[in-house]
Parts: structure tokens; sequence; C-alpha cells
């Protein structure tokens, strides 16, 4: 489960694109995006033309209800001590109403473009204690102190120095199969003199892929 929109950006090389941008996951519904977040994926528009990133400053809920974890994600890690304390003084007042029986819906960030918490006394009951990240850092420190080391991220580079198109597309796809295969995700890096495709995932499945390469 996820709470998601789709924005259209322009990138410097002219290309236009969409992306996707998340609000809210669950990773007990969508494993995936556990490993998104660790790889500093999570809400990076990525141009399919030359590969540019950006990232999108924009806060968000990251829910793991098999470890007991859930953490309002603040983007800025350099967030003055103010904001900081503002932040956390309306977290605390929408629980406040949530405690005394009241349904909340109140802004969390608006400045940075959060949007409106809702919840029931009911749900409330049934969720963890609220964490606060501020910085995408806090966040990896926060799920990595619950996973088994075979669980944290692991990444696989598979790279050429080919400069032909097609031949940078065909290894893609190669390295792409790969991944469903594997059930990893995929990054590239496309550099002039270098094509660099990263898989990465779990540890142990990494782990896996490499042996099987190997042979």
């Amino acid at each position: 489960m996820y709470r998601s929109t789709t924005q259209t950006f322009t990138c410097p090389c002219g290309q236009e694109f969409q992306d996707t941008i998340y609000e809210y996951v669950n990773v007990a519904q969508e494993p995936r995006l556990r490993y998104v977040v660790l790889a500093g994926l999570l809400n990076v528009a990525t141009c399919p033309i030359c590969g540019r990133k950006a990232a999108v400053g924009r806060p968000f809920i990251y829910s793991d209800p098999d470890h007991e974890l859930l953490v309002y994600v603040h983007p800025r890690a350099d967030a003055p001590e103010e904001a900081r304390q503002l932040i956390l003084e309306r977290l605390r007042s929408v629980y406040l109403n949530i405690a005394n029986g009241q349904q909340a819906e109140q802004h969390v960030d608006e400045g940075d473009g959060g949007r409106a918490v809702e919840m029931t006394p009911g749900q409330a009951q049934e969720m963890p204690p609220l964490k606060v990240a501020f910085g995408l850092d806090q966040l990896v420190e926060l799920i990595n102190a619950d996973l088994d080391p075979e669980e944290r991220l692991g990444k696989l580079a598979m790279s050429t120095h080919s400069r032909d198109t097609a031949e940078r597309g065909q290894f893609f796809a190669i390295a792409r199969k790969l991944a469903v295969e594997m059930e990893c995700g995929v990054e590239v890096e496309d550099l002039p003199d270098e094509y660099t495709v990263w898989l990465y995932g779990p540890r142990r499945r990494i782990g896996s892929l490499m042996r099987s390469l190997a042979l």
C-alpha cells in the first residue's frame, strides 16, 4: 500500500517526463519500496534520456508494521531548530486530538508540501509510536537498526565501456531481466565513457545473484 502522485518534470537536457512521488509507503505490502528508500531513490526523479537525477523535497510517511516502525520523514537534514520544533509540535497536536477521542485532520508541514494526517482513535491505537527523521540518512539508520544484516541493502554494478546506444540498450535489457528474476531494483548511471547498471535489494538476494554470475 502506498499513496503517491505523478508529477511532470523538465530536465536541463530538454526532455519532459513523468515520475512518481510518494507521500506514504507501507513496506509490509510493498517490500520493494524499502530498498528504494535504502538506495536513496525514493522521491528522486530520473531523466530517462540523460540520467540526471533531481530529489523532490517532500515529506512522507514510512510504515513498516512488521518491525513496528512508523516514521514521519522531513526531507531536510539541515532543517533549522525552530522549524524542527514547529513540526514536532504539530505532530504532537495531531496525536493529542486523537487521544482526546477526536478525529484529527491537520497539516503537519504546510511549508514543505505536507499533506493532511487523517486518523481515527481506533486507527491510532493500532499504530506504533510515531518517530521523526530529518533527512533520509536518519531514516536509513532507523530501518537498518531493525533489519538483519542479510536483509540490509546490497548493490551489484554491471558496466560496459561501449558508447553505442543500441549496445547499451541491449546491456540494460539483460540487466533488467536479471533484476526482475531476482526481484531487485535497477538504477542506471549513464556516462559518456561508461554505462553502469546497478542492481539493488536485500544483501542475501544480491549475494545469490553474484554467485550465479560467477558460475
